[in-house]
């Protein structure tokens, strides 16, 4: 039975919320098979239980595989004498990222420090301190760390005694990755993210979630589920708010934005909201979409301009 994060955090809790010492099941830095104390002396829970907390509710979900997670791993910073960046986490695309970060730890291999800068696709920092210093934490930790990614696009989380806060870095922005929660959009800075505000268990992306978003891999529609789609932040966020302007625009070119051309509006959205709540409730696949070859002729019927069209439609044979 597949289990949701919140359902393997509490699994986790139910089989080590007593323990003092856990079985480390992912690399940490260079060694394996480590092993953590999971309580201070006065057998309070310290920083490494809520560490293993999440790493064991994010792989045991379904949501990560093991084999493209690190622990406490370490990238170089400035000069060669310099302390490192550690990551008390990091996700790589791509399993063979120890070998990877081995051969640079070992050999000082620059090619492998560059391979993994390139397949690094989140980051990870794990705190004890009941929320108290988001802002520094976000700001002089992890939002280093996920500039050491040399994707366009890179997840960060913060996960702070079960408080979970999770960010992005999306071409030279650094932002909340719910678009809601940054108050200026793109141009926010550490003020304008709302760091008082925690974001939901369910709305960290899946590792294929992150490869739509990273690499934009061509799918097939006709075999997409409801957890396929891209979760809506909030009333302002970007994918709303573009979604609606694109089809009022297309409305305005087809001289349907009148009364008819809203109810034929709603119609759509309706049987659209059908589509996902019957998708979720039966486990289906969604009915719901365009196929390549619809919007190839949607595309040239409302978006190139008549000139284009002529173009396309009947090529002229060059001489």
């Amino acid at each position: 039975m597949v289990k949701t994060f919140s359902q393997a955090k509490l699994e986790f809790d139910k089989k080590y919320g007593t323990a003092s010492e856990f079985s480390n099941f992912l690399p940490e830095h260079l060694s394996l098979n480590k092993k953590s104390i999971l309580k201070k002396k006065n057998g309070s829970k310290n920083e490494q239980y809520y560490k293993w907390q999440l790493f064991y509710a994010l792989v045991n979900s379904g949501m990560y595989a093991k084999d493209y997670i690190g622990t406490e791993v370490y990238f170089p910073k400035g000069n060669k004498n310099s302390a490192p960046i550690k990551f008390d986490g990091a996700i790589f695309d791509d399993t063979n990222w120890f070998e990877h970060y081995k051969s640079y730890h070992t050999d000082k291999n620059q090619e492998a420090l560059d391979w993994l800068r390139k397949h690094i696709i989140a980051v990870i920092e794990i705190k004890k301190e009941n929320s108290k210093d988001v802002e520094t934490v976000w700001n002089q930790q992890l939002k280093p760390a996920l500039k050491e990614s040399e994707n366009d696009f890179c997840l960060g989380i913060l996960y702070d005694t079960e408080r979970l806060y999770l960010f992005k870095k999306q071409g030279n922005y650094y932002l909340r990755l719910n678009e809601g929660y940054n108050v200026k959009k793109e141009e926010s800075q550490t003020k304008d993210l709302q760091l008082h505000l925690t974001d939901a268990y369910a709305t960290i992306p899946t590792y294929e979630q992150l490869i739509q978003k990273i690499f934009h891999p061509k799918i097939d529609r006709s075999k997409r589920t409801i957890d396929d789609l891209e979760i809506i932040s909030g009333v302002y966020s970007t994918q709303l708010t573009d979604g609606i302007s694109a089809i009022l625009r297309t409305m305005d070119k087809v001289s349907m934005k009148n009364q008819r051309g809203y109810e034929i509006l709603i119609q759509i959205i309706a049987l659209k909201i059908f589509d996902e709540k019957r998708s979720a409730k039966i486990k289906a696949f969604l009915d719901w979409h365009k196929t390549d070859k619809e919007k190839e002729k949607l595309d040239l019927l409302f978006f190139v301009t008549q000139k284009e069209r002529n173009c396309v439609s009947s090529p002229k044979n060059s001489t």
